[in-house]
């Protein structure tokens, strides 16, 4: 039971930086989400120890074990279209997979480059907890 307790107060946490970052997104009237907002004061207040990750550990394992429900609603979106699962829908696959790995990949290069150039510095965020 005090487990529960436990993770119940990680989520509301967890909840608190995304209310936070939605206010800091009205108030300034920011073109960005204010998840996107409070997911970054979530960062920054992990990286500089603010927040222990013990803090929130428990309480994102249960968040992230239920996202499977929210992308639900997309499955069954897609019976709506159901060109989507003959040759069109495998073309598009095609186009989104392919070009997801060209990020990937572009991505990697430039980071491997800047990295090896001593651009970005080797730091473990985890020395701050």
């Amino acid at each position: 039971m005090k487990r529960w307790f436990s993770i119940i107060a990680q989520v509301l946490l967890l909840f608190g930086f995304t209310w936070l970052g939605k206010w800091v997104s009205s108030f300034f009237h920011l073109p960005v989400p204010g998840s996107l907002i409070g997911l970054a004061l979530l960062f920054i207040c992990l990286y500089t120890g603010l927040i222990r990750l013990q803090w929130v550990e428990a309480g994102a394992t249960l968040l992230f074990s239920q996202m499977i429900l929210f992308f639900v609603p997309s499955l069954v979106g897609m019976m709506q279209y159901p060109w989507l699962l003959g040759i069109k829908g495998l073309l598009v696959l095609v186009v989104v997979v392919s070009g997801c790995a060209l990020v990937m990949i572009s991505t990697g290069v430039i980071a491997e480059r800047m990295f090896n150039r001593g651009e970005v510095k080797q730091h473990d965020p985890v020395e701050n907890v």
